[in-house]
């Protein structure tokens, strides 16, 4: 599980039939997460952000970031679009579920806005 894991940040790919591990960090940054996001295939991702709320406190907010960037192959697309309710729901604790087509749709600015609707 992932909350017993603690990492910063995991990404996964469909391999064949499984939803499997792509990439895992205890400690990366941000840059680093969005750095590992495929140009033409898609990714789950599992993002433990932290944030500023306007009041001054630091907080975290689990995040599921679904890319499948528009120069992903449609058959690619499909896959994941059909599996995500599934791995969704396998997942405990997550508290934002973004949905992203292109680099401007995972900023941290957008990620942080996502997370602040939320009270």
């Amino acid at each position: 599980k992932y909350g017993k894991l603690k990492a910063r940040f995991v990404v996964y790919k469909i391999e064949d039939t499984q939803i499997v591990e792509d990439s895992l960090s205890m400690d990366g940054t941000y840059d680093d997460f969005l750095g590992l996001l495929p140009e033409e295939d898609c990714r789950y991702c599992l993002y433990d952000f932290q944030y500023e709320t306007d009041d001054g406190r630091n907080v975290s907010k689990l995040c599921f970031i679904s890319w499948c960037p528009d120069t992903a192959k449609v058959k690619s697309k499909m896959v994941y679009a059909g599996s995500k309710q599934a791995i969704l729901s396998a997942m405990d604790g997550v508290n934002v579920v973004i949905n992203s087509t292109d680099m401007s749709e995972v900023t941290k600015d957008v990620v942080t806005a996502a997370c602040k609707k939320l009270k």
